[in-house]
């Protein structure tokens, strides 16, 4: 029996430490946050709810999509789409509607985070990558992929 207690004593701090280590390593699943600002059109400035009375304010990257880039566009096409891209944001996330967060994670730039984004319409909730995706002012994006070459796509000639 005391053999048994030893064991257990060994084990279940083994279990606990890996459920822990694998909960950190997971996003946290469902905010809801209010639109401050519109940074560009895949991040968003919010005032995160924690839990009553607590409320921090956070830089949301937009999961899995790249707009274009306003501050450092290479072309004057890539410009011009990146203020469309945040334009249609502006009037899709009016400053103070109340958005969805899913998945939360840290992202690789400090002091922002990167979340499934979205906000209610009627009678769902409607996703802001899918949204722009749908009406080409993003792409579909990953981390491990490289930077979209936004000039050398738009400047491409259409046949």
């Amino acid at each position: 029996m005391r053999t048994l207690f030893l064991l257990l004593g060994l084990v279940v701090p083994i279990f606990a430490g890996a459920a822990r280590a694998q909960a950190e390593s997971e996003p946290y699943p469902l905010y809801y946050a209010e639109v401050v600002r519109i940074i560009d059109g895949d991040t968003l400035a919010v005032r995160v709810k924690l839990w009553p009375g607590l409320v921090a304010e956070y830089a949301v990257r937009v999961r899995g999509i790249d707009a274009p880039e306003l501050r450092r566009a290479g072309c004057a096409e890539e410009r011009a789409l990146a203020e469309a891209a945040r334009d249609k944001v502006a009037q899709l996330y009016d400053i103070g509607s109340e958005i969805r967060l899913e998945r939360v994670e840290y992202d690789a730039f400090s002091g922002r985070v990167v979340a499934d984004v979205s906000r209610w319409r009627s009678d769902r909730w409607l996703y802001l990558g899918d949204e722009l995706i749908a009406r080409g002012l993003a792409v579909a994006w990953i981390p491990a992929m490289d930077d979209v070459p936004w000039c050398l796509m738009l400047q491409a000639p259409v046949d």
